[in-house]
């Protein structure tokens, strides 16, 4: 499985500061932003002392530590590392623009904790994406005056939404429409499906299927790209 971004962080930190000697690494380490220690702790093991106190912190703390240490102590991996923890995909910026002027506190926040949990947290990042698309059908649904069930599953509550959007396959008769609003409805279908079998909301069998990065990059990129369709024709809609 690919090393998650947080842990690529620790390892690079480690690596990059394992040419100080014990007898300097506990203040180094303590100046960097990392829990005191001894020089016998460091002497023990200079590596295990790193790490350990690395794993108690969190993936904002790491990788504060890990700008600290690029800056005093630079190598190529931890350029690297540092990188890949606070890159954003390309249409990451617009889908949040477009989710922000949609509903900032509900809608935006969901979309901001599926990017955040994406390579951290594959299985949650899934889950998220398909409570992105649920939270904007509900929205939607509210804002058009209809109703929907708590019970309701995505596809249900998707569906509801595209005909108040006039969205829905049947609402049209141009095949092309209906085809590639099919299509969208197909997508939906899939996120639940792909969240069923592989995210953290269900029970696990003997040999589980496990989510990677590569998973919830899908899952929250088809999300964001169908919940950015919805708002904006939302709001389209409302002028």
């Amino acid at each position: 499985m690919q090393q998650s971004s947080t842990a690529a962080l620790r390892a690079a930190i480690v690596q990059a500061l394992y040419p100080i000697s014990a007898n300097m690494l506990a203040d180094v380490c303590e100046a960097l932003g990392l829990e005191p220690g001894t020089r016998d702790q460091a002497f023990s093991s200079k590596q295990r002392y790193v790490s350990i106190r690395l794993l108690k912190l969190s993936r904002e703390q790491v990788l504060e530590v890990a700008r600290r240490t690029f800056d005093k102590y630079p190598t190529p991996e931890l350029f690297k590392a540092v990188q890949r923890a606070t890159q954003r995909q390309p249409a990451d910026s617009i889908v949040s623009d477009a989710l922000a002027s949609f509903d900032e506190v509900g809608v935006h926040t969901v979309w901001q904790r599926a990017l955040e949990r994406r390579q951290t947290d594959p299985e949650g990042a899934i889950t998220l994406a398909r409570t992105l698309l649920e939270t904007v059908c509900k929205h939607i649904i509210e804002g058009a005056g209809a109703a929907y069930n708590e019970k309701d599953e995505l596809p249900r509550l998707y569906r509801s939404a595209a005909e108040c959007l006039n969205l829905a396959p049947d609402q049209h008769t141009e095949d092309i429409f209906k085809r590639i609003l099919g299509s969208c409805q197909a997508v939906v279908e899939g996120l639940g499906a792909i969240r069923n079998k592989l995210s953290d909301a269900h029970g696990r069998g003997s040999k589980p299927a496990r989510a990677t990065e590569r998973h919830a990059a899908l899952a929250v990129n088809l999300a964001g790209a169908m919940a950015m369709f919805l708002v904006e024709t939302s709001l389209e809609r409302s002028r």
